[in-house]
């Protein structure tokens, strides 16, 4: 096979895989997490589930590449929320929306995130490293809000992002469970987050 007949092959299996995890998360999306199966999946994109076995070898293979993706976005998410804004207020909102309204379907993934990283090594060190980057893509950008004066010298930008992390696990996580009102949800961390940042009593422009 040739060098280009080669790279175009490469190119059509990931654009197809593309596909499949797109249509999985449309799945997910309407339906819910436990409804995206191979047969649902072949489905939505007009081909037979035999066919998905020469892109994932099962539907756990799937579902470890779809989990990705929405981890990936939401990593995407962050950096372009944080990475230049220097409102805090205006962050915060806009972590909020992406946290608890554009990710909302795909919540029920992070609750099931902690068994999946026990029982798969390589799921549990790419996941870790989601985490440990988005730390650091939080602690960077407070640090940088509080050195321009607009946290208060007592905030510890790196303490802060370890809670925020954690917290936002916790209630996406409980959220779902519940079924608690996308709303309450978004407004619980708002408020917990200016709280913790000490800016609370200067929230009072928040919409």
């Amino acid at each position: 096979m040739s060098r280009i007949n080669t790279e175009y092959h490469i190119e059509y299996r990931e654009d197809a895989k593309k596909k499949i995890i797109a249509a999985a998360l449309d799945v997910a999306a309407e339906h819910g997490w436990d409804a995206v199966t191979l047969d649902a999946i072949a489905q939505n994109i007009g081909v037979t589930k035999p066919a998905l076995y020469s892109y994932f070898k099962n539907r756990e293979a799937l579902l470890r590449d779809v989990t990705l993706e929405v981890v990936r976005n939401i990593q995407t998410g962050l950096e372009t929320t944080l990475v230049h804004d220097n409102d805090i207020h205006r962050i915060i909102r806009n972590l909020a929306k992406l946290l608890f309204e554009q990710q909302k379907p795909y919540a029920n993934i992070f609750f099931q995130l902690p068994t999946r990283m026990r029982q798969d090594a390589k799921n549990h060190e790419e996941f870790a490293h989601f985490f440990d980057k988005s730390r650091i893509v939080i602690r960077d950008s407070l640090t940088r809000i509080k050195s321009d004066e607009g946290l208060l010298r007592e905030v510890d930008p790196d303490a802060a992002a370890y809670m925020i992390i954690a917290m936002t696990m916790g209630l996406l996580t409980s959220s779902d469970f519940l079924e608690m009102d996308v709303n309450v949800a978004k407004k619980i961390w708002i408020d917990t987050v200016e709280r913790y940042l000490l800016i609370g009593h200067r929230a009072g422009d928040r919409q």
